[in-house]
């Protein structure tokens, strides 16, 4: 990763809980410029409410901080913010009944003007991201027609729209099959390898995390993680303790593999 990197997103000392899970005690990582980091851990462990913090949709806990660019992310006005930062939830909303090409401009809003008109790069940014996401072919019809996963890709091609220097994914693969998953996570790491994005995405498939992410964060529970690059932090005997099972790998073409007993 490039040293030079500015810092799009840094957490200092964050202890998180819901009524019913510690999430994190003291928690601390920054997350670079064309970085992409992936968090796991079990179902219920609170890897959602950490994305929706980040993104400055819940308040600021008891305890540390979220910084966007340098600056509190409380402090950023919400329609700037949108341009900076994207996340993409497990509770897609199915939204209102326009078509699918549509449904992708919506993303543009928080670039618009004060008429709220699109323009060619709004336009150009909404057609690309329907090709990525492969909805091309399905631009015209209506978006509650969509099967669940392509209605997972119409929200992936949403926030490709808003085009923010930083993605937030929760679980990007859900309803996907094998192929749109490669192309996915494909895509996301690009984004940040090559054009600089930062990309923060929680996933329950090691193998995936071990091939596309840079460095993990593993949420252990009771407070407890583990932060590092993933080559060294994404071992057997970590992600036996994280999950709880015994684990094993071996080393592939593509990278390393993980299987569970």
């Amino acid at each position: 990763m490039n040293p030079f990197a500015p810092v799009a997103l840094s957490v200092e000392g964050l202890t998180l809980e819901t009524p019913t899970v510690q999430i994190s005690e003291e928690l601390s990582f920054t997350v670079s410029a064309g970085e992409v980091w992936g968090i796991l851990g079990p179902n219920g462990i609170g890897k959602s409410t950490l994305l929706k913090t980040l993104a400055g949709l819940l308040p600021m806990p008891r305890a540390g901080s979220v910084r966007l660019f340098g600056q509190p992310i409380d402090h950023w006005p919400r329609r700037l913010r949108a341009r900076r930062i994207a996340i993409l939830l497990q509770e897609n909303d199915p939204g209102l009944p326009i078509s699918v090409h549509e449904t992708v401009l919506l993303g543009r809003h928080p670039h618009l003007g004060l008429l709220g008109q699109p323009h060619f790069e709004d336009l150009r940014k909404t057609l690309g991201a329907l090709r990525v996401t492969g909805l091309g072919p399905r631009r015209d019809s209506p978006a509650g027609s969509l099967s669940a996963g392509e209605a997972q890709r119409l929200a992936i091609a949403l926030i490709l729209a808003q085009d923010p220097d930083i993605f937030l994914l929760d679980e990007p693969t859900t309803q996907l099959d094998l192929r749109y998953q490669r192309l996915m996570l494909e895509h996301f790491a690009a984004l940040a390898h090559r054009k600089g994005k930062a990309v923060v995405m929680a996933l329950h498939d090691p193998t995936a995390a071990f091939r596309f992410t840079d460095r993990v964060l593993l949420l252990l529970g009771s407070g407890r993680y583990l932060v590092g690059a993933t080559p060294e932090a994404l071992t057997p005997p970590a992600l036996a303790s994280l999950y709880g099972t015994e684990v094993v790998s071996a080393d592939s073409r593509r990278g390393r593999v993980f299987d569970f007993f």
